[in-house]
C-alpha cells in the first residue's frame, strides 16, 4: 500500500480523470461529505458507460420512514452488494466519511441473507415465503417500495433493497419459468432477466456489537481516491485506509515536500452568452489539435447552441447529448475541452 499525490486537479476534471484511468480493480472515493459526493457521483454516472459507478450513502438511521430513506437503503444496500460480489473490471464506488463511519453486518451475514432465484430453480411458496419473513420482508397487496413482497396465484411480485424496481417472478408449481422486472406504477415490464438476488435492507436490525466497517469488506488491492488528506486525518475511519493504495487529488499544506503527480487543467472559461468568443475558442482549440466537447442535458439547448454558432461560421464542437457535468474545464495535456451548456448560458 502507498500513497499518490496530485496536483492541479480540480471540479469535473477531476473524475473526467477517474473514468479516463485504467485500474484493474475497485476504486473507492470517499469525498469529505455527502454534498461533494453526490455530485461526484452524478458526474461519474454521465462519464462513465455501463452500471459501473455506484453511490454508497448513509442509511438515515435517524429519518422517519419515507421515500428517501427507502431510497438510501437500496443505495447503500445495492453498493455494498456490488462491493460483495465484485470479481473484476470497473467498479466505481462514491462515498463519503457517515457513511463509511456506520457499521454494517459481515460480508458472511450478508450472503446467508441474500435470496437467490434463477429460472429453472424449484422452490416452495412456503419455503420461499418464510425465507422473506425472516429477512425482514412486509406482505402486502401490490409492492411499492423495497422490503415487500405480493403473491397472486402463480406470481409473486418481490421487492428487493438492491435494485430501484421490483421482480415479478412467475412460477409454473414449485418451478421458476420467468423473471421480469417490471415498474411498480404501471405494472408494465421492463426487462426479462434469468435470475434475481433478492437483498434485504442490510442495515435493520444491525446490532452494534456485530457490526464490521466498510473497509473489512473491501479487497485489499482496493484503490481509494481521496481529497486532501487534512480533510480526514482526525476522522475514526482515516487510519483503516492505511492497508490500500491511496490516491489524494490535493496536495495537503503538511506535505509540500512530497513528489506529485501535475495536471495542467484549467478552468472552463467564462463566455457570459457571448457565442463569438465561444466560437472563436472553439476554434482556436480545435486547430491546435484539441478535441472540444459540449455537454448537455436537453438536446433543444444543444441543437439552439449549434445553430447559433454555425450562424457565426464556426467549427463546430462535438455534442455530447443527455449527460451533464457540472463544471466544464480544460486538460491541455490531453488535449481535450469538455464544456457545460449550462455554464455557457449563465
Amino acid at each position: 500500500a502507498g500513497e499518490t499525490f496530485c496536483s492541479g486537479l480540480f471540479l469535473s476534471a477531476r473524475w473526467f480523470t477517474v473514468s479516463q484511468f485504467d485500474y484493474d480493480g475497485l476504486q473507492v472515493i470517499i469525498m469529505p461529505d455527502k454534498e461533494s459526493a453526490e455530485y461526484c457521483a452524478a458526474d461519474l454516472y454521465n462519464l462513465i458507460e455501463g452500471d459501473k459507478v455506484f453511490f454508497l450513502p448513509d442509511s438515515g438511521r435517524s429519518l422517519e420512514k419515507s421515500n428517501y430513506k427507502s431510497s438510501l437503503g437500496v443505495q447503500r444496500t445495492s453498493a455494498i452488494g456490488k462491493i460483495l460480489e465484485y470479481k473484476e473490471g470497473v467498479l466505481i464506488v462514491v462515498t463519503y466519511p457517515g457513511a463509511v463511519e456506520e457499521g454494517i453486518p459481515s460480508a458472511a451475514k450478508i450472503r446467508e441473507s441474500v435470496l437467490k432465484l434463477s429460472v429453472g430453480d424449484e422452490i416452495s411458496h412456503e419455503d420461499m415465503v418464510q425465507s422473506l419473513f425472516e429477512n425482514g420482508f412486509e406482505r402486502v397487496d401490490f409492492v411499492s417500495e423495497p422490503g415487500q413482497f405480493a403473491i397472486r396465484g402463480a406470481i409473486v411480485d418481490i421487492f428487493s433493497y438492491s435494485y430501484n424496481d421490483p421482480f415479478r417472478i412467475s412460477f409454473f408449481g414449485d418451478e421458476i419459468e420467468t423473471i421480469n422486472i417490471f415498474d411498480c406504477n404501471t405494472q408494465l415490464s421492463k426487462e426479462k432477466v434469468v435470475s434475481a438476488e433478492i437483498y434485504p435492507d442490510i442495515v435493520a436490525g444491525e446490532s452494534e456489537d456485530s457490526a464490521v466497517r466498510i473497509t473489512d469488506v473491501l479487497p485489499e488491492d482496493t484503490l481509494i481516491w481521496l481529497d486532501s488528506s487534512d480533510m480526514y486525518k482526525n476522522m475514526e475511519f482515516f487510519p483503516l485506509l492505511d492497508k490500500f493504495k491511496r490516491v489524494y487529488m490535493e496536495l495537503p499544506l503538511s506535505r509540500q515536500d512530497v513528489q506529485t503527480i501535475k495536471f495542467n487543467i484549467t478552468p472552463q472559461p467564462s463566455f457570459n452568452k457571448n457565442f463569438e468568443l465561444l466560437a472563436e475558442d472553439i476554434r482556436t482549440h480545435l486547430e491546435s489539435g484539441y478535441k472540444v466537447k459540449i455537454y448537455g442535458e436537453k438536446r433543444s439547448q444543444l441543437e439552439r447552441l449549434g445553430s447559433i454558432l454555425s450562424q457565426t461560421g464556426a467549427m463546430l464542437p462535438e455534442f455530447i447529448q443527455g449527460k451533464n457535468i457540472h463544471n466544464g474545464f480544460i486538460d491541455h495535456d490531453e488535449k481535450i475541452c469538455c464544456y457545460s451548456d449550462h455554464e455557457i448560458f449563465d
